[in-house]
């Protein structure tokens, strides 16, 4: 009769999720029983460590102003294309190959827009004229900036300048700017440049103001301008 009960008791528990203990006693688990099963291991189910760095207030600000920059020259050469397209049928001229994507460059344009500006803008006089020459002379230079500082190397930061007594915590980060170049020559010449994160925002600063400041200047001296031509048939 015991032998009866146990084997029909063994084949229910086989029918039912079950586990045996140390002794091996089937246990079917119950609500009070639950809380007794075997867990996983906590070092199976923990997360792999996370791989991103720790937060670099000084790294994020240089990184954030350097995307500023190129996007600032991106729209400012928007901008430029803009106005040959528009100064080129002014003033009778075949601007096309300018404004072919991918194939003509930035600086090409900017001295077509500058010889084209200086035609139309020529009644002002030499004071409207050295205004315009001396902001072109700054979009090349703003030009030049963002390749180089897209192209280059950056040290983030690249050296401390101290204070007394001397301590880090105390000094100053600098930006280390290096152009790409490929000379490992020890004696090359030192050609890094280094500045502070404040200065490296005031040139963000003047990128994103040039073509402001090329506008104003169109405004200023918009009633000495010269009409547009008219058409000249070949």
């Amino acid at each position: 009769m015991l032998k009866g009960c146990e084997a029909k008791r063994r084949s229910s528990c086989q029918k039912q999720p079950h586990f045996h203990d140390r002794f091996g006693t089937i246990i079917v688990p119950t609500p009070a029983t639950d809380r007794k099963l075997p867990r996983a291991s906590s070092s199976m189910t923990k997360k792999p460590r996370s791989t991103v760095q720790a937060a670099d207030p000084f790294s994020d600000e240089f990184h954030r102003l350097l995307g500023r920059l190129v996007h600032a020259i991106a729209r400012f050469d928007f901008n430029v294309g803009l106005q040959l397209n528009w100064l080129g049928p002014h003033c009778q001229q075949d601007v096309s190959e300018l404004l072919t994507a991918r194939q003509a460059r930035l600086g090409d344009r900017l001295k077509k827009l500058e010889v084209l500006i200086m035609d139309v803008y020529e009644p002002a006089g030499p004071k409207a004229l050295a205004e315009f020459s001396a902001w072109f002379e700054n979009a090349h230079q703003a030009r030049a900036l963002r390749n180089d500082y897209a192209h280059g190397r950056w040290g983030v930061p690249g050296k401390y300048k101290f204070k007394p007594p001397g301590r880090l915590i105390d000094a100053e980060p600098l930006l280390v700017f290096v152009p790409l170049q490929w000379d490992m020559s020890p004696d090359r010449v030192d050609d890094s440049i280094s500045m502070t994160i404040e200065e490296f925002a005031a040139q963000v600063h003047d990128a994103e103001s040039l073509f402001n400041a090329y506008w104003q200047l169109c405004q200023r001296y918009i009633a000495h301008a010269k009409p547009r031509r008219p058409f000249e048939p070949v």
